[in-house]
């Protein structure tokens, strides 16, 4: 006789949105265990979203310095944002044009990650962009963001002296190293 995967037996009675706001819901699910013990289950509920890893043809990386309201200080942050109903792929184009001012020529896709996979269902897509041109930036009236360019070795030395900290940042440039490591050397 085959034997069921604990993980299949979670069972959910019931659904419902605890809050909503224009960014994510929380929501309740009242779950039957596998052991038939009922829980209330809490979880954000974001839709997908992407990071951009800019590279440019002298082989340095696009950041943002950006201020972010709940750890009240500036945060180095490689672009990204919310699908909104677009395409990965798309949105990786639109928020490396809105938050830096480049296009990308060339797009390789490298891969995904759950940013907090017990809190919340969000999956990241993540893409290198290549063959930058650069223009003018368009932020949004809530970012404050200043462009920097920092060399490939510069990038991961600062990771090493925790200066960058963003999760979603360091996740993307952990993707991202094999295709970086050619170009660091």
């Amino acid at each position: 006789m085959k034997r069921q995967h604990p993980l299949t037996a979670w069972r959910v009675l019931k659904r419902s949105v605890a809050f909503s706001c224009p960014f994510y819901q929380i929501a309740q699910e009242e779950i039957r265990l596998p052991t038939n013990h009922i829980i209330d289950y809490y979880y954000v509920t974001i839709p997908p979203s992407v990071m951009v890893v800019p590279m440019t043809a002298n082989g340095r990386i696009v950041l943002l310095q950006q201020y972010r309201y709940p750890i009240r200080s500036f945060s180095y942050e490689l672009p990204g944002g919310n699908t909104e109903g677009k395409s990965p792929l798309a949105t990786c184009k639109a928020e490396l044009f809105e938050e830096t001012g480049y296009r990308a020529r060339r797009w390789k896709r490298l891969g995904t990650f759950h940013p907090y996979s017990g809190m919340s269902d969000e999956i990241c897509h993540v893409y290198l962009a290549t063959e930058l041109t650069p223009g003018t930036y368009r932020l949004e009236e809530r970012e404050f963001i200043q462009v920097i360019e920092m060399s490939i070795q510069e990038v991961y030395r600062w990771i090493e002296r925790n200066r960058i900290r963003d999760g979603m940042t360091l996740a993307s440039l952990l993707l991202a190293r094999p295709y970086l490591r050619k170009r660091a050397h």
